[in-house]
């Protein structure tokens, strides 16, 4: 994940987070800032100390002498409710038997991680757009590709577990 923004005393501020990682680069107004810390780096010759306040799934502010900088926003209320759907039913559905008899979906621990997984995916791609409508169908086509993995593997299991005559 790369961020980019102006700002009027700093110029421009590329923050760089890797996703598998978490390995972080920060530069500011063309300086290379070197990281001093988990969540600290030190820039230029003034020795000026950024501290990282947040994550990627919370945002990001950057703390400099006092100011703290938005780097990424927070995600909105709507885009929060819309990427615990998977998890949420994955969860609830999958946990019923009578649920599970009109409709097979995975549940327990396999469909807890299934849940979990696009929850996350979710609010990813959400992060990846500014759009409401895009993060809506996002969220809503996460949930539905939770949702069709989950039954898929249900009826999977179904046939492997039930007796041939």
């Amino acid at each position: 994940m790369k961020e980019i923004i102006q700002h009027a005393t700093y110029g421009e501020i590329v923050y760089e987070e890797g996703f598998w990682t978490g390995k972080k680069t920060l530069t500011v107004g063309g300086v290379v800032a070197r990281q001093v810390a988990k969540k600290e780096f030190m820039l230029g010759e003034e020795k000026t100390l950024i501290a990282i306040k947040g994550n990627w799934y919370t945002g990001i502010g950057l703390g400099i002498k006092g100011e703290t900088i938005e780097v990424l926003p927070k995600p909105t209320w709507y885009e929060i409710i819309l990427a615990a759907i998977p998890a949420l039913f994955m969860l609830t559905w999958g946990n019923s038997p009578a649920l599970c008899a009109m409709f097979p979906v995975i549940g327990g621990g396999i469909g807890g991680a299934i849940g979990g997984l696009f929850t996350m995916l979710s609010l990813l791609y959400m992060k990846k757009t500014t759009k409401p409508l895009y993060k809506v169908l996002i969220g809503i086509g996460m949930a539905a590709l939770a949702v069709l993995i989950g039954f898929v593997l249900a009826v999977g299991f179904i046939m492997l577990l039930t007796p041939k005559k």
